[in-house]
């Protein structure tokens, strides 16, 4: 009877099978809307019956094979009302339905970028800030790197600049995880990841080449687990920046802006005037008063200038049904503050978008090219203005005092400061950079399941620059050495990327909630060259850089070239599920196999997993409609790190000089050492946790974050000291250290004022961070001379640093004896025991601050980093700020460190020091004194903007006037208290403040 049954049953099934193949089905094509703004909306769920689809950047969803006949199609994202309509669907045809929706809780529903694709800003599960071009810090010459756009606007990230023009912009998310590695995050342009080693004259923005007008968005990937998707290379953070593209254009538009600028001196060192210095000299080395001149001179303000700023940029938008492109133009002129220092910038733009078979096919093409040239003020034209003494002059008339150049010098072959405006006027020091970014996106969704998609990403980065410094053998301090230089160096880097990767993203329907599957492949490869050419002892300076002269001595004329070739083969997957919004988990993997590790240690696995749960979804908090979002967050993951130098595993041979020969018989053989290798060198890696708590009241008119997270870095790679009897070498690289990052960020915004009826309107965010860092250890087993490295080397003495890599402490700890000081005056030379309050004293004309006294002291990272940023409108008027603060960072002042009563009295001749003398009176430099390590917390004005909007023809058109660095309020006494990541202050680039007016104008 049951096979009787069965039977009649397969008969049944066959019959109705071709039946149901000729039952006629139909497509469904749209695109959703904002009601309020008529923006496209991206990431909308959309069902009908058992087909499902999701809504790409620009709004358009298709839904394929759906039955003939009527039904409800529901469209819902978070954040919005959810909507349904009736859609009649006819076989063989595609039926048109388009929807818009009303916002509830609008932040929830933006789209953000993430490694391989994109998520809603309520559904991530990371710690994750997306900030846009309408939150960007305004762009000024002093704002000309994406780096500056974001800075005090996202907590958590540090940015810290070297202030010259085109000058390095350096990121720290979270704090540094790495002593020889870089610390630097991985940057990826509209989903090509680019490179920022060797990419740049050393001293410039390797990012350079993107202009921030095209910037449209900036994402940083704070924990590991949002940057896990990126294994290897995401230890330190991930930037994403997409540029703007013509998306959610219809037609052509041109858009024009154009600024003016102008950027003065804010601070500069402080050094004895003419009185002072003459009244030291006569003072502390009366026999060389007769030295002096009668000039006043104040060198520093002959090297200083207005430096005047002009910035163009022109866009061509055009937008139809299924094409868009983008094409972009700028121009950038900037004069450094300092004399001979400038940047020149062309840069090109072009984003392509083509929608081709019925949408199921996007074509993306992104380039940018850029070519910079930059001008630097020559080495030691700001030192030379530090030490040069203000009672000579400028000039020689008579030119016998300055080695035939016309300017003044001491005639001297003894150690002395060198005329800064000769310098100035006479060395070169430039280069010229070419920078070109790209890549061809390509996604399929399959036809026979339009949840499903295929993408390529096949991309490029090339970069060239050519440095030249030339320095005449009749500049002063050329002179005394003997000698005059040329020096050529030039770069080469390409660097490939090919990307495949699947994505599954729809409904589920064995159990509820939707689910996002991602995995794929990556190969990248590296290519660099750097050739050079250097020549001392210049037998002519007619040539200048225009050419080598011949060489008589072998010793003279150096050429060398480094080729560098490395490549990262990836496999990656990741899985998102969201259950109705209220439960959210992810997990992702990456298996990453680097040429830069031995084959033992080439391939490792970087995992994580995240989890989110929507508290304020659940039943107990549903109907307190001031909590318009609620979300708990959890994560773990490990990431690695192979920013670090090439073919560690490998011994590499030098060739010893004259002085490292060897007699065979009668011939004189040079000989060649291995240095000291590690071949099991591997990953450093990086283990993270991550809590956080997003929230959001009264439908998010108040929202943000806190987070709390943890990062323990292990396998540091590090160069420690070997015994002599092991190797050629005295150092060894190697895997031996651990460092561990504990801290805490907040995010607060707000619409305090909505601004009805164009009236007043104020938004206002707030951020704040905390990171703790310790090094945990550094050569485990060895004694405590190994254990604590020295680094930070300082100008004067030989060798001398003043910091220190030591467990227990944040790395880069400032290593200097606690001063002693009496009636609030420090004491030549007495200084504390690390231990105790008993003192003891440096011998007469020696600084004996050594281990009896030396102990870490405080570091160059702020304990806390604030921010805040206000933006009001009312009618056509707009103004914002921003303000920034740092509090418990640190900076050794160098400058000031050099000032003894021997700078009168050594050398050739008597140099000026800083105003630091006349409260010290040291007789020689303490330069381990804790004297000198100052408090640098500040509070600072990052920029002010006013602007004016008003319509002309019909398009909109923007006044505006602003202001960068503002006021700075320190106790720091040096030039600048952000002095660079190592909190170092010698002669550093001065800050400046600059005015700017602009226009931006759309036709």
């Amino acid at each position: 009877m049951r096979r009787v049954r069965f039977a009649i049953g397969a008969l049944a099934l066959l019959w109705m099978a071709p039946l149901r193949a000729q039952e006629p089905v139909g497509t469904i094509r749209g695109r959703v809307t904002d009601d309020a703004t008529q923006e496209p909306l991206a990431g909308v769920s959309l069902r009908i019956g058992s087909h499902a689809a999701t809504t790409q950047a620009d709004g358009r969803f298709v839904l394929p094979g759906v039955p003939a006949g009527t039904d409800s199609l529901r469209a819902r994202m978070l954040g919005y009302a959810p909507v349904a309509h009736e859609v009649t669907v006819v076989g063989g045809q595609v039926t048109v339905a388009d929807f818009t929706m009303t916002a509830q809780a609008v932040g929830l529903s933006a789209i953000v970028v993430v490694g391989y694709g994109e998520q809603k800003a309520g559904d991530i599960t990371g710690a994750v800030s997306s900030t846009g071009a309408m939150d960007f810090n305004p762009i000024s010459p002093t704002v000309a790197q994406p780096g500056n756009l974001i800075q005090g606007k996202v907590a958590g990230v540090e940015v810290v600049d070297n202030n010259a023009p085109g000058g390095g912009v350096t990121l720290r998310i979270r704090g540094a995880t790495s002593v020889n590695a870089s610390s630097d995050p991985l940057y990826v342009i509209d989903g090509m990841p680019v490179g920022t080693g060797g990419l740049a004259i050393p001293g410039q923005d390797p990012l350079n080449f993107l202009n921030p007008d095209d910037i449209a968005n900036i994402t940083v990937l704070k924990d590991a687990s949002a940057a896990a998707i990126y294994g290897a290379n995401a230890a330190n953070g991930v930037v994403l920046i997409t540029t703007k593209s013509g998306a959610g254009r219809q037609g052509t538009q041109i858009d024009y802006s154009t600024s003016a600028s102008a950027s003065t001196v804010t601070k500069l060192p402080a050094v004895l005037n003419a009185t002072q210095f003459a009244s030291a000299v006569a003072t502390y080395a009366p026999a060389r008063v007769s030295m002096l001149g009668s000039a006043n001179t104040n060198w520093l303000d002959l090297i200083t200038r207005t430096g005047y700023a002009q910035e163009q940029n022109i866009t061509l938008t055009n937008g139809g049904s299924d094409r868009f492109y983008r094409l972009s133009f700028g121009y950038l002129n900037q004069q450094g503050i300092l004399k001979g220092s400038s940047v020149t910038r062309l840069s090109l733009g072009l984003n392509y978008d083509q929608h081709m078979l019925n949408d199921a096919l996007d074509i993306k093409t992104d380039i940018k090219a850029s070519r910079e040239n930059d001008f630097f003020s020559p080495n030691g034209a700001l030192g030379g203005a530090v030490s040069m003494a203000p009672t000579q002059p400028v000039y020689d008339p008579t030119n016998t005092q300055g080695f035939g150049t016309g300017y003044w010098d001491w005639n001297t072959s003894g150690a002395s400061a060198s005329n800064p405006v000769a310098a100035t006027n006479l060395a070169l020091d430039h280069g010229t950079t070419w920078r070109s970014v790209g890549n061809v996106q390509a996604s399929y969704k399959m036809p026979f399941l339009s949840a499903l998609s295929a993408h390529v990403n096949f991309g490029y980065d090339y970069g060239q620059n050519v440095h030249d410094q030339f320095a005449p053998s009749n500049l002063a301090d050329q002179t005394r050495q003997g000698h005059g230089y040329i020096n050529i160096y030039d770069g080469l880097t390409v660097n490939s990327v090919a990307e495949a990767y699947l994505n599954y993203a729809a409904p589920l329907d064995v159990v509820p909630g939707n689910i996002d599957v991602t995995g794929g492949y990556s190969y990248s490869q590296s290519h660099q060259e750097y050739p050079s050419i250097q020549e001392n002892n210049i037998s002519t300076n007619l040539l200048g850089e225009a050419g080598i002269p011949s060489c008589s001595a072998a010793s003279c004329l150096t050429t060398s070239k480094n080729t560098i070739d490395s490549k990262l083969i990836s496999f990656f997957g990741r899985i998102n599920y969201n259950l109705n919004d209220r439960y959210l988990i992810a997990a992702s993997i990456r298996r990453d196999g680097s040429s830069r590790f031995g084959p033992a240690n080439a391939w490792g696995n970087f995992p994580s997993v995240s989890l989110a749960w929507r508290i304020s979804q659940e039943s107990f908090l549903r109907d307190i409609s001031q909590i318009s979002d609620l979300k708990l967050r959890a994560s773990w993951a490990i990431t690695g790190n192979q920013s670090f130098g090439d073919y560690l595993q490998y011994a590499a041979y030098q060739y010893g000089n004259n002085s490292a020969q060897y007699q065979l018989g009668n011939q004189i053989v040079t000989t060649i050492r291995p240095n000291a290798v590690d071949p099991n060198i591997k990953w450093e890696q990086t283990k993270s946790y991550n809590v956080g708590l997003d929230y959001g009241l009264f439908n998010q008119r108040i929202s943000g974050s806190i987070d709390w997270y943890t990062k323990n870095t292990s396998d540091m790679i590090f160069t420690v000291p070997i015994a002599a009897a092991v190797s050629f070498s005295n150092y060894e690289t190697t895997n031996i250290g651990t460092m561990k990052n504990t801290g805490i960020e907040l995010s607060l915004n707000a619409r305090i004022l909505e601004g009805r009826d164009r009236g007043l309107a104020w938004t206002a965010s707030f951020t704040a961070s905390h990171n703790k860092n310790t090094l945990t250890q550094v050569y485990p087993g060895a004694s405590a001379s190994v254990q604590a490295i020295p680094t930070g080397n300082i100008s004067g003495g030989v060798g001398t640093t003043a910091e220190i890599l030591e467990p227990g402490f944040p790395i880069n700890s400032f290593y200097v004896c606690r001063q002693f000081y009496q009636n609030g005056k420090p004491v030549d030379g007495k200084y504390y025991y690390a231990t105790g309050d008993s003192t003891f004293t440096s011998n007469a004309g020696q600084d004996n601050c050594d281990a009896r006294g030396l102990r870490p002291y405080h570091n160059p990272a702020p304990n806390w980093i604030l921010g805040h940023t206000s933006n009001f409108t009312y009618g056509d008027w707009d103004l914002g700020f921003t303000l920034r603060a740092y509090l418990g960072n640190w900076v050794y002042n160098n400058v000031a460190s050099q000032a003894a009563a021997t700078s009168f009295t050594n050398g050739g001749s008597p140099s000026n020091v800083s105003t630091s003398f006349l409260a010290t009176g040291f007789t020689v430099p303490r330069y381990l004194s804790d004297y000198y390590v100052q408090d640098a917390s500040f509070l600072r004005m990052d920029n002010i903007t006013l602007g004016y909007t008003f319509h002309w023809r019909g398009q909109p058109l923007r006044l505006y006037a602003s202001v960068a660095n503002v006021f700075t309020i320190t106790g720091y006494k040096g030039v600048d208290p952000t002095a660079g990541l190592l909190g170092l202050d010698n002669n550093i680039y001065p800050r400046s403040r600059t005015i700017t007016g602009g226009l931006s104008v759309r036709f």
